[in-house]
């Protein structure tokens, strides 16, 4: 994983324009539909709690986040919630869960194979006999550059290639009226190699919310697996 202060820098940089950039991403009705049933809960990488206020509407949920400034905003977006701060490859709860929550791929930023696998791991021995993992994870093929209007946020991205193939070097411009913001990070990109070699039961494999297929023009990969 990157260094955890690189992290903190990325999101404090982007926080203030953070929240606006997600809107209308589309994803919440899934996320509602994937909680149905489920009892228990666990959110890792809930940010600022906006998919955390769907999952409540269904059972009890436990949310995690590296940064206590995201929780601090998930407070007061979704106060019922049981918020913890914790570093994804270390969680451990008395526990288990009826549905494990990944949205907008926390794990992008574990960097190592290794640490990617633990986390897997950890979900694994986190969820009951019949619970199941729903994973929005990064699926980027190329470089590129791309461009999305929110309301009166412009959000601009730029990707470029390093030697390895599933890392890529990102950066993100926001801009609304006379508030900027830019944040470079490293992330790294879901591979098809590396869902064959998942440590779960992989059920699904689809491209966007709407359960398509994964082809490789989908801009997201999203995984249901159980133990």
């Amino acid at each position: 994983m990157q260094d955890d202060e690189e992290v903190r820098r990325y999101y404090s940089a982007i926080l203030p324009l953070y929240d606006e950039s997600l809107t209308d991403r589309g994803d919440l009705p899934f996320w509602e539909s994937m909680a149905s049933g489920s009892k228990r809960i666990l959110e890792l990488g809930c940010g600022t709690g906006r998919v955390t206020d769907v999952l409540l509407r269904h059972g009890d949920v436990t949310a995690v986040d590296l940064l206590v400034e995201m929780l601090r905003r998930a407070l007061r977006r979704a106060p019922a919630a049981n918020l913890v701060a914790a570093d994804l490859r270390q969680f451990a709860f008395g526990t288990q869960f009826d549905l494990i929550v990944l949205a907008d791929d926390p794990m992008a930023h574990l960097i190592s194979i290794d640490d990617r696998t633990r986390v897997l791991r950890l979900i694994a021995d986190h969820l009951t006999r019949d619970g199941r993992v729903v994973i929005e994870g990064l699926y980027r093929r190329g470089p590129g550059q791309s461009q999305c209007q929110r309301g009166n946020l412009i959000v601009k991205e730029s990707w470029a290639a390093t030697e390895d193939p599933s890392i890529w070097n990102a950066t993100y411009r926001y801009k609304k009226e006379a508030a900027t913001a830019e944040a470079a990070t490293a992330l790294r990109s879901w591979s098809l190699d590396e869902v064959a070699h998942f440590p779960l039961s992989v059920e699904n494999v689809w491209g966007d919310f709407d359960e398509s297929p994964l082809t490789s023009t989908s801009n997201r990969i999203i995984i249901v697996a159980k133990r």
